[in-house]
């Protein structure tokens, strides 16, 4: 797959932000470290965070969360619709944020990770993500990974 493979797109109106958050609940059942309804999505997007789909051909395959924070770019997203994994995408969702943070001349990503996200974690490692010992969720169960760009 090439980089061109994928399309990301920022969601601001309304019904395109229902649509999302409703697109497959199936991928969204496996995300503990947010709860991808329309609800959580709105809440998120009053305070600051920013929704884009992403997309393979006319197919969503995922929705992310970006929020710039002073220096920083934070990130989460859902895990990749099962049908589309082992394709490289979420290397390219990496490589999606950080060329927005580059551009947008923040010197950090963060990505949040549930803690027994495997996939996750190993993608962090190979892209350069630490770990910061930072967790957060009512259970502590989302860990917080940098990456100084």
């Amino acid at each position: 797959m090439e980089e061109s493979d994928l399309q990301f797109a920022e969601v601001k109106k309304e019904g395109d932000i229902e649509t999302l958050a409703n697109f497959d609940m199936q991928v969204f059942i496996e995300s503990q470290d947010f709860s991808w309804d329309v609800e959580n999505v709105k809440k998120e997007l009053k305070i600051g965070w920013k929704l884009f789909s992403v997309k393979f051909g006319k197919e969503t395959v995922a929705a992310l969360l970006l929020k710039n924070d002073k220096d920083t770019l934070l990130t989460k997203n859902t895990p990749i619709k099962m049908a589309f994994q082992g394709n490289g995408f979420s290397h390219q969702i990496k490589n999606f944020y950080e060329t927005e943070a580059e551009r947008l001349r923040l010197k950090n990503v963060v990505n949040y990770c549930p803690v027994d996200n495997f996939r996750m974690i190993a993608l962090n490692e190979s892209h350069g993500y630490k770990r910061t010992g930072n967790c957060y969720g009512p259970h502590k169960n989302i860990i917080e990974w940098v990456k100084p760009l």
